[in-house]
């Protein structure tokens, strides 16, 4: 072959390799981009498995703690259902007053005797001792009125009172 054909032949292989090459670059390029983007989506969703892995376990320890609470919630409602059937057992089973007509009596005669002594003590000048027995009579005479109008406002029932004190 000649040396201009020849020549002429580089030079239309060379103009179909420039018009040729852009494409196969593109093609590279894109290649590359999807092998890329493929590597880059499989370490994701890895990622993300080892995100889910890990919230799972949270999540599982926090159902775990949350069983726990709740049934220690329901032990602590258990304990004061039972304070509160034995607090009602006690307020059922008390029928009467905690004194009767006898302890009302006693009350009575001991105002009576402190009365006699500040009497007593009046006379031989221990107003000190005299006074306190004063007040003592006094506030016992209070308590005694109390006793009194309680008893007076429930019925009769003494079999109840006195197995109440």
């Amino acid at each position: 072959m000649q040396s201009h054909q020849l020549v002429l032949a580089m030079g239309t292989l060379w103009l179909a390799t420039m018009t040729i090459l852009p494409f196969l670059f593109a093609k590279a390029r894109h290649r590359a981009f999807n092998r890329g983007l493929d590597t880059g989506k499989q370490r994701l969703k890895a990622d993300l498995k080892l995100q889910i892995k890990g919230l799972q376990d949270d999540l599982d320890k926090a159902q775990v703690q949350s069983e726990a609470d709740h049934r220690m919630h329901h032990l602590a409602v258990t304990h004061l259902k039972d304070s509160i059937r034995e607090l009602e057992a006690r307020i059922m089973s008390y029928t009467g007053l905690a004194v009767t007509r006898t302890d009302y009596e006693l009350l009575i005669s001991a105002i009576e005797t402190l009365n006699l002594t500040e009497r007593t003590l009046t006379a031989m000048k221990a107003t000190r001792q005299a006074s306190r027995a004063s007040l003592q009579a006094t506030q016992l005479g209070g308590l005694a009125k109390r006793i009194h109008t309680q008893l007076r406002e429930t019925p009769a029932d003494t079999t109840s009172a006195e197995k109440a004190a």
